[in-house]
């Protein structure tokens, strides 16, 4: 048999001997049947000779093809295994992940599990980025976000995962000021600021950061009351809750993802991980 003819055609010959006829091997090809049998005259017309004779009303080889059967069907399991290799390669969860948040989500909720994710998918390399701003998706700055209420959006795809809980706290021991740190003016509508001028209409602001950390720094060493997400409060020896004040306010955590990137194995494989480690560790209503 002529050695210029490339694999399709050999494939296309191949699927003939298989099925028996132009329409089976032309189902396995996803073409029609009268592309396959223009495709097979033209490779019998170039090797000047007929490969099959038709003997009740299915495609038999004639003895040129029986001849190199062996080396047909040997390139064709290659190329079928060479085939899944490329597939399973494609779909297999590796290589690098950037997940943009506060602190607060990385250091208590996302990295104390990330040996569940690596058990799971041990190819993937996972970039914890911490950002008190949103993120542009458009501009490729992360992979995944996750975000206390949505903001700028851009094309990114979003889920809901739950609400965190909010509690007035003070420092556990030591003298109390009678005062609060709060975040800056710019922030003063956030529904924990709300809470805490509700609570403490009448203290005053000792402190203002736009930074979860710096203000319970703060406020322990000052000794002002402060609010926090009920998860850093409560890992936190230093503080201790005010009875009473726990849901004063929620925040909407929402898990966002970028538009392409997020169809990535990697980047789903991470994203179904954030979904569940987050959502085991809110309120879900």
């Amino acid at each position: 048999m002529n050695a210029g003819l490339s694999w399709e055609e050999l494939e296309l010959v191949n699927e003939v001997v298989a099925g028996g006829t132009l329409s089976a091997a032309a189902r396995r090809l996803n073409v029609d049947q009268t592309t396959a049998a223009r495709r097979l005259a033209r490779i019998e017309a170039r090797l000047g000779a007929a490969l099959f004779d038709r003997v009740e009303r299915r495609l038999r080889p004639t003895p040129l093809l029986r001849d190199i059967l062996p080396q047909l069907s040997a390139m064709a399991a290659v190329a079928e295994e060479a085939g899944n290799r490329l597939r399973r390669s494609r779909e297999e969860a590796a290589g690098s992940v950037r997940v943009s948040s506060l602190g607060l989500v990385h250091g208590l909720i996302l990295a104390p599990a990330l040996g569940e994710l690596a058990v799971a998918h041990p190819g993937i390399e996972v970039d914890l980025n911490i950002e008190d701003r949103s993120v542009s998706f458009e501009d490729r700055e992360a992979d995944l976000a996750v975000r206390l209420g949505r903001g700028p959006l851009d094309n990114a795809t979003i889920r809901r995962l739950g609400r965190l809980a909010f509690a007035l706290y003070q420092p556990a021991a030591g003298a109390r000021s009678g005062c609060v740190v709060a975040y800056g003016q710019d922030y003063a509508e956030m529904p924990e600021m709300v809470a805490l001028m509700a609570l403490r209409p009448d203290a005053r602001v000792m402190a203002r950061s736009n930074s979860l950390d710096v203000l319970a720094e703060a406020a322990a060493s000052t000794g002002a009351d402060v609010m926090l997400p009920v998860l850093m409060g409560r890992a936190d020896p230093r503080f201790a809750e005010v009875a009473g004040t726990r849901g004063a306010a929620f925040r909407d955590v929402y898990r966002l993802a970028h538009p392409e990137r997020g169809k990535a194995p990697a980047v789903r494989a991470v994203a179904r991980w954030i979904d569940a480690t987050v959502s085991r560790r809110l309120d879900k209503s």
